[in-house]
Formats: C-alpha cells, structure tokens, sequence
C-alpha cells in the first residue's frame, strides 16, 4: 500500500515529460529495502521509527553523488582514501535510522580529516622548507669566545627574558668602586677591598676617556648628518681656537706615547669627515705599531705623498680582476709609476711631434689622460676601498702630519675651530672620565615581559667583551647594536694585508700572539679579553650587528 506522501508525489510528477523515469518507483524501491532492512535491524524495539524524508534525501544525494563522482586528484587524495570512503558509504546504507545521523557526523570528521591531511605540492614545499629550517638551526654553532669588532658603534642595546643584574640607578659604594676599578685598571680577579657588586663592575664596564669634552656640544659620532642637527654654531675667538688646539696636541702626544711603549692597546681619532684607529704593536698578531685611516679622499692621499709618508690601500680592488683586494700594492708605487710616466712625457711629445701632430692635438691628448687618472682615483674617495695602512716607521711621520693637518680641524659649522674627539680604553694627559648612558625599560611582545637595557655613547672594542664578561652565564640574551658605517671597513683589513712576502706571512703564528699578548700587559685590558685582541686568527675579526648569546650551549652566535 502506498504511503500519503507516494501518492503526492505520484501526482507531483505525472506532468513530467516521458523520456523522465518515474522518480515514485525508483524512491519506492529503496524505501521498501530499507524499511526492510530497519525491521531486521530493530526486531526487538517496540516503537517503530521511520526515516526522517531530510535524511533520506541527504543519504540519496550523498549516494548518487558518490555514484556520479569523477576520479579525484591523485595530488589531493591517495588511493588509502578512496577505498576508506567507499567502506563509509556502505556502511551508510546499511546502518539503521537512528545510527545514520551519527554516521553522517563521523563521515564528515573523517571527511575534514582526510580534506587536510591530502598532500599537495604547496603542503609538501612548506614540509621541505621546515625541514630545512630544522636542519640548519642544528647546524648551526656558536663559539666560546666573541670576535673584535674595530667599528665604533653610537648604541647598544641588550634585551632578555629575565631581570637584568644591573640597573641604572647606583649606590654611593657602587659608582665610587666602579670608578676607581677603572681608572686603575683593576680586573676581577684582582685581590682588591672595593665593591665587586653587580651594578660597580657594571659601571665599572661603562667609562671611557675623551678629549675634548663640551657638555652643550655632542663631539660623537662627527659625522655630517649628526653635526648638522647638534645645534647652532658658536663663534670661537681666535685665543680659544689656538688654546683648544694646544690641549688637544698635549693629549694626541701623550696617546702616542702610550701606545709606543704598549701601555694603551688602541685610540680612536673622530674627524669630521675621517675617523683614524692608532692600533699597537702586538694587536691582531701585527708586530709593528700600524694606523688605519677611513674613508679618504684623493686630496688627503696627494698631502701624504707630498709629505713622503708610504701608504697601502688593503681593500682597494685590483683594475684588471672584478673580484678581490689588492692586498701588496702600495699606492706610493703607484705614484712613482705616475712620476716615471711624467718624465717619459717629454719624449712621447717629440715622438708625436715627428709624427707630425700639431702642440695643440699633442696637448689635448695629454689633458683627456690626465683626466682619466683623475677620475680613476677619485672613484674609490669616500668608499670602503679608500682605506688605507700605515705602519712601522711612517707611523712617526703621519702623526707629526696630523698634528699640523689643517683639514682635521673644521672651519664652518657648528664644530668650527675643534680639534677632533679624542678616544681611548685608558686615561691620558688632558683626558676627561665620561660614562655612557644607560636607560632600562620594559618590553610586552606576544604575552611575553622581555627586559630591555639601552646604552647610548662611544661603544669601544672592549667594551662589549667587558659587558659580556660580567653577565650571568645562566641567563640568555640578545644584544644588538648602531655601528657607524664609515668605520665599518676597518674590520675587514685582516693581518695578511699587512705583509708583502710570503716569508712574513709564515712569521704569523700563535708564538707571536702570545708574545704581543705579554708586551701589552700594562695596557689596561682583562687578560682573557687580551688574548682575543692580541689573536692573529682573521676569524676573530668581523663586524657585529647582532650577538645571541645562549645559556643552554653557553655560546655566542652573531651577524
């Protein structure tokens, strides 16, 4: 006997065309076999519960698109899970009606899971790429030790998960300890009664020593942007102009005589426009007192070679090779060769003058190769490349030049009439003791308080081994820092730009190292941070931006 709704739908569908199957006989047949079905499944349940017609339809239509279904991607889904989907839809039809709504809810969580487990050429890219990630940072290794950085840097900044051991607030006790461990040279290991506390070594990590000093000017860093914005200019009278000068030759003088005698490991020399590194015999492996000069203009090297003091330029490119330094030539060479040209000149004129050439097309030719030299010199100015080298004996001769450059001074501006900044790891005739400053803050990033400790000022080589050394060793970190690119370069001159043969190269060993290393012992550095500096390894020189330093491996890491 037909059911209300069969003989509704018999009617419902009596206008359709004849080439349509009667939809009434094909749903009769499935429901009978399903109703079949139920009868056996719940023979012992005394309520008789029909199918709901939405979940015959959601069930019909899940068949009939199974059935009507094309091959899937074999990128989206494998074969494993066809044959799973095919069990599912089996199941379907056979389970009872109470059963089948669950089994909709399972089919589609199998379904979901299926949809994103599929694997696909983005998924397996984004695996790749993870695990390569993964791979690399095992990889990766730190060192024991810190590299030197000679770049000068204006900020250092410190940022940590845990409270820092310092702060920028000191007791009495504390800044007198500090100051006295320095000026003193006094290390941590010394048997001495003062304050050994956090916040003294600290400070104590904190000071340095400049010449001149000018508490309404900032004298660092000098370069063109920052002096531009530093303030208005004063006019200095020329009494003041030539007492400055006066001071300022007793302090150069008297840092030149400690770095002679290896009683100061290096000085800094800020120039508006060039900043000068006086390194001693003994640092990096070098067995002569060296100076580095960067960046330098062709006018500055033509003063030099007019005074006769021998140069190198370790980082200028070779002209006839697009890659590498050269790393043996000296530039007075070069100038010689330019001397020897002049000198053959009057015989390549009469030679063109036999050719018949005429004094005006013989001095054009001269003029455009005069120019082409010139502009060949002038590419490096202000660059990298423009660094140059002096060392042993014309070291004399380049300090008495500085002493009476007029271009270290500058003449407009609002620096005009002083001399250039004076820095150094230890006191000197004319010195003034400063600290750098020091701001602590708070930082809330992704639900996490991270520490911050921002130190603003003349950031010397040292200082940052020193910062290092009195830091928890428990305690992880991360240290970033401005470096002034113009001194950049000087991290990049490594101890075989200094040699010329291959013998002096052999010289370089860890004898030597170790023999610098007790020449400088008065020089006021820690002897573990010594070593670092007296190391003839060019690995140990690189220019930092970034220093990670891990409590878990106990290593540095840097970029």
């Amino acid at each position: 006997m037909n059911k209300p709704c069969d003989i509704h739908n018999e009617q419902s569908f009596s206008s359709e065309s004849n080439q349509w199957k009667d939809p009434n006989k094909v749903m009769r047949l499935y429901c009978l076999k399903l109703k079949e079905k139920q009868l056996k499944a719940r023979i012992n349940c005394s309520k008789n519960n029909a199918l709901c017609p939405c979940s015959e339809n959601i069930l019909s239509i899940n068949v009939s698109t199974k059935k009507s279904e094309k091959r899937k991607n074999p990128f989206v889904c494998s074969t494993s899970n066809k044959r799973e989907k095919t069990e599912t839809y089996l199941t379907d039809i056979e389970a009872s009606a109470d059963q089948t709504l669950f089994t909709l809810f399972n089919f589609t969580s199998e379904r979901t899971a299926n949809i994103h487990s599929a694997t696909s050429f983005a998924n397996v890219l984004n695996g790749i790429d993870d695990n390569v990630h993964i791979e690399r940072s095992k990889v990766i290794k730190g060192e024991s030790w810190i590299p030197v950085d000679w770049s000068l840097k204006s900020k250092m900044r410190f940022i940590s998960d845990r409270p820092f051991p310092w702060n920028q607030k000191l007791k009495i006790s504390e800044e007198a300890s500090g100051i006295t461990s320095f000026v003193r040279c006094l290390g941590s290991t010394s048997e001495i009664t003062l304050d050994t506390s956090s916040n003294a070594k600290f400070h104590q990590c904190c000071l340095y020593w400049q010449q001149p000093v000018f508490p309404w000017l900032k004298l660092f860093p000098r370069t063109s942007t920052k002096i531009s914005t530093s303030g208005t200019s004063m006019p200095i009278s020329t009494t003041i102009k030539h007492s400055l000068q006066t001071a300022w030759s007793d302090s150069i003088r008297s840092l030149f005589q400690l770095i002679r005698t290896r009683q100061c490991p290096y000085f800094y020399v800020c120039a508006n426009n060039y900043t000068i590194l006086f390194r001693a015999a003994g640092i990096c492996g070098h067995s002569e007192l060296h100076v580095m000069v960067t960046p330098t203009t062709r006018g500055f090297r033509q003063l030099l070679r007019q005074e006769e003091i021998e140069f190198k330029m370790p980082l200028k490119k070779k002209p006839n090779c697009d890659q590498g330094y050269e790393t043996t030539t000296q530039d007075t060479v070069v100038d010689s060769e330019l001397n020897d040209e002049e000198d053959e000149g009057d015989d390549e004129e009469d030679w063109l003058l036999s050719l018949g050439m005429n004094a005006d097309e013989i001095k054009q030719i001269n003029y455009k190769q005069q120019k082409m030299k010139f502009k060949g010199e002038c590419e490096v100015d202000n660059s990298e490349q423009s660094l140059i080298v002096i060392e042993g004996a014309e070291v004399n001769s380049f300090f008495n030049f500085l002493l009476n450059c007029k271009s270290a001074v500058s003449t407009t501006g609002p620096l005009a009439g002083i001399p250039p900044t004076l820095l150094a790891p230890v006191a000197f005739n004319g010195a003034t003791l400063n600290s750098i400053k020091v701001r602590e803050s708070k930082v809330h990033f992704d639900n996490v308080d991270y520490y911050s400790l921002e130190l603003n000022g003349p950031i010397l080589p040292h200082a940052i081994h020193n910062l290092c050394e009195i830091y928890p060793r428990e305690q992880s970190f991360t240290a970033t820092f401005a470096n002034i690119k113009s001194t950049v370069p000087l991290c990049h001159v490594k101890i075989s730009n200094f040699s010329n043969s291959s013998a002096e190269k052999g010289k370089v060993d860890s004898g030597s190292a170790v023999f610098g290393q007790v020449n400088l012992s008065d020089c006021g550095l820690n002897s573990k941070i010594l070593k670092q500096f007296c190391s003839a390894d060019s690995k140990r020189v690189e220019s930092i931006d970034c220093l990670k330093y891990t409590a878990e491996t106990k290593t540095y890491t840097w970029s």
